[in-house]
Formats: C-alpha cells, sequence, structure tokens
C-alpha cells in the first residue's frame, strides 16, 4: 500500500500561491486578503524573508475580535501564532494530521531546511486522504453514512 505523503498534496498545489505578509502588516489588510483569497490563514514573514509566524481565523477571533482590538491599528506582530508547526515534505499525511489533533490547529507549515514548500490545512489534508486514499476511507464514509440497526435506521 502506498503511503501518501504531505509533498504530494504540496506539489498538487503547486498553482496555488503561498500568501505572505510582512509581520508587521496590520490585520485589516490581512483579513482583505484572506477574504480575498478564501483563505484561512497566512504566512508573516520577518525583513529578512524568514518565517515570523502565522496569521489564521483562530487568531482573527480570540486575540483580535474578543480581545476587543482594533484591525486597522493592530500590527499582525503583536496577534499572530508565533510558535509555528512544521512538517517536512516527507511527512506521512495521517502523521501530520495526528500533528494538528495532538496540537489543537488548523494549519501547518512544510518546510525543508530554511525553503518553505507550502502551507497546508486540515481540510487539504482530509481530502488528499479520501481522494487518494485507494479506497479504504471511501470505503469506510459509505458505511457509516448507512443506516443501522443501532442507530435507529
Amino acid at each position: 500500500m502506498h503511503t501518501l505523503t504531505v509533498a504530494e498534496l504540496v506539489n498538487d498545489r503547486r498553482a496555488d500561491e503561498l500568501y505572505t505578509l510582512p509581520a508587521s502588516a496590520r490585520v485589516a489588510e490581512a483579513v482583505a486578503l484572506m477574504a480575498r483569497h478564501e483563505i484561512g490563514a497566512l504566512l508573516l514573514m520577518t525583513e529578512d524573508g524568514l518565517v515570523a509566524g502565522l496569521f489564521s481565523e483562530r487568531d482573527l477571533l480570540v486575540r483580535v475580535v474578543a480581545a476587543g482590538r482594533d484591525p486597522a491599528t493592530t500590527p499582525l506582530s503583536l496577534v499572530m501564532t508565533r510558535d509555528v508547526k512544521f512538517v517536512t515534505p516527507a511527512t506521512p499525511t495521517e502523521a501530520a494530521l495526528a500533528l494538528m489533533h495532538l496540537h489543537r490547529f488548523r494549519h501547518l507549515l512544510v518546510i525543508d531546511g530554511p525553503r518553505v514548500h507550502g502551507l497546508v490545512s486540515m481540510r487539504d489534508l482530509v481530502v488528499q486522504i479520501i481522494t487518494r486514499g485507494e479506497g479504504r476511507y471511501e470505503s469506510a464514509v459509505r458505511e457509516a453514512a448507512l443506516p443501522s440497526p443501532t442507530r435507529g435506521a
């Protein structure tokens, strides 16, 4: 059986742009970019081009809206997730999902040394498993959707 890796997902999505902003940008800029491209997270960079952090919908909700901060004046560096978890392209998809579940986050950076390969979401990984999982997940989904005697058909 073939083990799906994060590299396959990143390669499939090569046409997708990795959206970034400087960590010094304002929250309002990030929200506009995320809304325009219908994405749930952005990679934030330092002036030196290094990864500074990640800004996600959850960061917006918890650290900006719930905290009563003004998106027009709040710098992303103040509200971003600094401890960005990452995997290498060779990481099996299921291991990446397990890491996300364990640490309770929805986005994962894919890097190999200093090179950023991409940013993947939990949804991206689930779709990859279902569509390329050699049939075992599709049959489990079909079984779960069928009425069973114990669930009151």
